[in-house]
């Protein structure tokens, strides 16, 4: 019997044991939490093995993708788009989730899916297998487990007899947000409010632009394949940013006392559609990466 198969038998029946120790508890999606939290354990053992710090588990992350997994399989799709044509960082922005987010997604089409709780956790574990499996440069999935920026990880599930969903999503937590309204006016004030957090100072913020999304057919979505921030951008730096890129801009961004910030965020396209706002942090001298994230709807 190899490794794997060995410590895949050690984690079904510890968490079978808890199981039967009483009343399980359960996800919105059915999925008992325990499985949840064996899934977390592999995930943590993985990134040890690659030098990376631990996550922690979400249970905000974890009910929105819930959310995205019960609508991809009751209508028959898999896609990081859902029937709206809202993108994962749109969301979980709008879930209220301020994390900057890299999601993974697998599913399972089926004509007479296993119901049984033990072949839902075997199919939990394949589908984290597969992404572990992939390799450069088609490797997307397994950079995002492993990526050393991220904080914290939800953990989606839907089953049923049609099939099965699953939902890593990886958040990096790096800065305290109040999340911009759902939806606004273009000519409407809006103001982010936030704190980085401890270990990390803040760089700059990002205003992303795309247009309103539109609702997507099942054709539509079984097109789609990997993600990413909209292309058109304007980022504002603060003052520690000594080398710029050409088209960088300083206005706005007003820091005060115990890493707390203050931006007016600019719909500088100037017509409607959907504004992300990230912030950009950095730690010890290195590269900036995005701590932060969230995301408002504009209409005329």
């Amino acid at each position: 019997m190899s490794r794997w198969l060995h410590r895949s038998v050690r984690l079904l029946v510890a968490a079978l044991s808890a199981l039967a120790a009483g009343e399980p508890s359960r996800t919105p999606s059915g999925v008992p939490i325990e499985f949840k939290r064996q899934l977390l354990e592999q995930i943590n053992r993985d990134r040890l093995l690659a030098q990376r710090p631990p996550v922690q588990f979400s249970l905000e992350l974890s009910d929105a993708a819930d959310a995205h997994c019960r609508e991809m399989l009751e209508s028959g799709y898999v896609s990081h788009w859902n029937r709206a044509g809202w993108r994962p960082y749109l969301r979980y922005a709008q879930a209220g989730i301020t994390d900057y987010t890299a999601e993974n997604v697998w599913g399972l089409q089926h004509t007479d899916f296993d119901l049984s709780l033990t072949h839902v956790l075997e199919n939990m574990f394949a589908a984290h297998r597969s992404f572990m499996a992939e390799v450069p440069p088609n490797d997307g999935h397994r950079r995002s487990i492993l990526d050393p920026n991220h904080t914290h990880v939800g953990i989606g599930v839907a089953y049923g007899p049609q099939g099965m969903r699953l939902i890593e999503v990886f958040g990096g937590r790096y800065a305290e947000l109040e999340p911009l309204p759902v939806q606004v006016r273009l000519r409407d004030p809006v103001t982010l409010r936030g704190r980085v957090l401890a270990g990390v100072r803040l760089l700059g913020i990002a205003v992303f632009y795309e247009p309103l999304p539109r609702p997507m057919s099942l054709l539509e979505l079984a097109a789609t394949s990997s993600y990413s921030l909209p292309d058109e951008e304007r980022t504002f730096y603060t003052s520690l940013a000594d080398r710029l890129p050409s088209r960088a801009e300083r206005p706005g961004i007003l820091q005060l006392p115990g890493g707390r910030f203050l931006f007016p965020v600019p719909f500088w396209k100037g017509r409607p559609g959907v504004y992300t706002v990230g912030v950009w942090v950095t730690r010890d001298g290195q590269n900036g990466f995005l701590g932060a994230l969230t995301a408002t709807f504009v209409t005329e």
